[in-house]
């Protein structure tokens, strides 16, 4: 007979309100999507070591090493994830795999855990994370967070997005270090951006209001200077991360519409569903 696998899974995140603001205090919004990756752990007589994989990254022997025993298993891993675009593809990683090897103990981890883990799995990939990936991962649902706080579960009913990957690639630290530099002219559009997430977070219910939110989001986000003509391109929708490429977030109730005419555009779209479900 062949071994039983011992699988987790993370979910994939988009920041749905409070980009760079965060940096100086104020809370963000983000919310868990469908996509998210998958670890199973195959009974192994050797070295831990990776199998399938559909993430080739440098890092992913120390991130094993990180989360992992050193021996016993074969590391299979699959996501429906875009790595490197803002979406918290790292974060998933890491809590999938801290997730899998708990279940090969027969045990089911707490958050606490998972959070403690992830930061070290983490720093593997970013260096100092801010710690909001890995929970909006571990959690699954919408999340406010602020830096040094314990993120805060809030509700929000389930809404169809579309995921529109611009195809450029933003310098995360050269974009934070560049708003930065305009401090303190540009304080005024941080808090403002502070304050659409104040605005929203006690009624997520409202889809309208939280639209209207991402619009005026992406404007002040565009005045910081993060934004780009390619993500300005995508009406009624916003980006998603430290700008500078990645991807655009639209809240749609016809996303078939919405990825037809990403597709007769060039333009790469993936359909999910937020908040994901608490796992």
């Amino acid at each position: 007979m062949t071994a039983p696998l011992a699988s987790g899974r993370g979910s994939g995140k988009v920041i749905l309100l409070g980009e760079h603001s965060v940096v100086y205090g104020h809370r963000a919004l983000a919310a868990g999507v469908s996509m998210g990756t998958t670890v199973e752990l195959e009974p192994h007589d050797g070295p831990t070591e990776l199998g399938r994989s559909a993430i080739h990254d440098d890092r992913l022997a120390e991130a094993l090493a990180v989360a992992l025993p050193s021996q016993g298993f074969r590391v299979h891993i699959h996501t429906d994830l875009p790595v490197g675009v803002g979406m918290g593809s790292s974060a998933a990683l890491a809590i999938a795999l801290l997730r899998a090897r708990a279940a090969a103990e027969g045990r089911s981890p707490d958050f606490a855990e998972l959070h403690r883990g992830g930061f070290a799995i983490e720093r593997v990939f970013h260096g100092t994370p801010s710690g909001v990936d890995h929970a909006v991962a571990a959690l699954g649902g919408a999340v406010l967070y602020r830096r040094g706080e314990a993120p805060v579960p809030i509700a929000m009913p389930r809404l169809q997005a579309v995921v529109l990957d611009t195809g450029e690639a933003g310098n995360t630290a050269e974009l934070v270090a560049g708003v930065r530099s305009r401090r303190p002219a540009i304080d005024p559009v941080l808090d403002r951006l502070g304050e659409l997430v104040e605005e929203v977070a006690p009624d997520l219910g409202d889809a309208d209001r939280l639209a209207d939110a991402m619009n005026e989001a992406h404007q002040l986000l565009g005045t910081l200077g993060v934004s780009t003509p390619r993500l300005d391109e995508a009406r009624g929708a916003k980006l998603s991360g430290a700008g500078g490429g990645g991807i655009v977030l639209a809240l749609t109730d016809a996303p078939h519409r919405l990825l037809q005419a990403a597709e007769k555009r060039g333009i790469r779209a993936l359909c999910c569903t937020l908040p994901a479900s608490p796992s």
